[in-house]
């Protein structure tokens, strides 16, 4: 299990059920969510915003956020194997914590509070030595670490099976920016720089990884709740986002292994070349509009402009041709 930011809350709670308790789990991550949207988990500093902006690390005050952390994690313990991503704001590295440094209590609680310190809004996190923000400021998406682990334990990447969940929308709302603030301006930034910031990520962990079997790739096929403020959402925008999540996964699982990933690249090599066509299409349109045929089949082998994922799978290519 491998997750970055929040995600690392997921994986956490996932990795914390054996094999066979996925539905527990899910139960178990719902309740977590759920509880958070019904909590403030973090407050304003004496002397307001003003304050967090010229004297603290931070433009809010994270303290509920541990004592959160420390209640819902406080006792939970590793049952499969995890890698959680944050980073060092002091070096600028990023830092793999895993079963071999993270056990339980406290130090997983210290490795969570990392994850999820969203650099600007909250102070870095003040613990191992350092300190500590979210590691999406390095990956939105860590499929390396996991795949990683795999190959340490000795499995040729033909044994290896990933399957993704992305939280980044694809299918980006329409805002009136114009009247944005600065914290709303930035929050719309990270909205727009995660989906391709992960996509990123995942299309350069695919053709590194030659043989590996990306089987199952979920992405938000519609613009997911959001809120100008982290970690803030209502418990009916959590409710909402859930229900597209199971509705997004079970439409994956029916199309068909490794069908979720194709789609969702030819999706993205569109957005990413300007191609008007899809302006007008959200993931889950698009996917339907590709099945009637409205869409050319796609290889991004042959996709100039993508040639940068495919550099090193072109070569092994031309290898094996010769």
């Amino acid at each position: 299990m491998s997750g970055v930011s929040a995600g690392a809350l997921n994986a956490v709670l996932l990795a914390n059920h054996t094999q066979g308790q996925e539905a527990a789990a899910a139960e178990r991550m719902e309740e977590f969510w759920r509880t958070a949207a019904e909590n403030d988990l973090y407050q304003s500093w004496w002397g307001g915003m003003i304050r967090g902006l010229f004297w603290k690390g931070g433009l809010y005050d994270s303290a509920p956020l541990v004592d959160y952390l420390q209640q819902e994690f406080g006792d939970v313990s590793m049952e499969r194997k995890i890698d959680i991503g944050v980073v060092d704001i002091v070096d600028g590295g990023y830092k793999d914590f895993s079963n071999g440094n993270i056990t339980s209590g406290g130090n997983l609680v210290h490795a969570l509070y990392a994850s999820v310190s969203f650099a600007g809004f909250f102070a870095p996190a003040e613990v191992f030595g350092s300190s500590y923000v979210d590691g999406a400021a390095v990956w939105d998406l860590d499929v390396f670490s996991a795949i990683n682990q795999c190959t340490e334990q000795g499995f040729a990447h033909e044994d290896i099976v990933v399957d993704v969940v992305m939280t980044s929308s694809a299918s980006l709302k329409h805002v009136e920016a114009t009247s944005f603030t600065s914290i709303q301006m930035l929050f719309r930034y990270l909205e727009v720089s995660s989906f391709y910031s992960s996509m990123d990520g995942l299309l350069r962990a695919k053709f590194a990884y030659q043989g590996v079997n990306f089987r199952y790739v979920i992405a938000p096929t519609d613009a997911i709740p959001s809120s100008i403020f982290p970690l803030s959402l209502s418990k009916s925008q959590v409710n909402a986002a859930f229900a597209l999540g199971a509705q997004d996964a079970q439409d994956v699982i029916n199309a068909g292994a490794t069908q979720s990933l194709d789609n969702l690249i030819h999706y993205y090599a569109l957005k990413k070349s300007g191609d008007e066509r899809i302006n007008k299409h959200t993931l889950g349109s698009f996917t339907e509009a590709k099945n009637a045929g409205e869409f050319e089949e796609y290889d991004i082998m042959k996709d100039d402009y993508m040639r940068k994922y495919t550099h090193r799978a072109r070569k092994q290519q031309k290898k094996q041709e010769l």
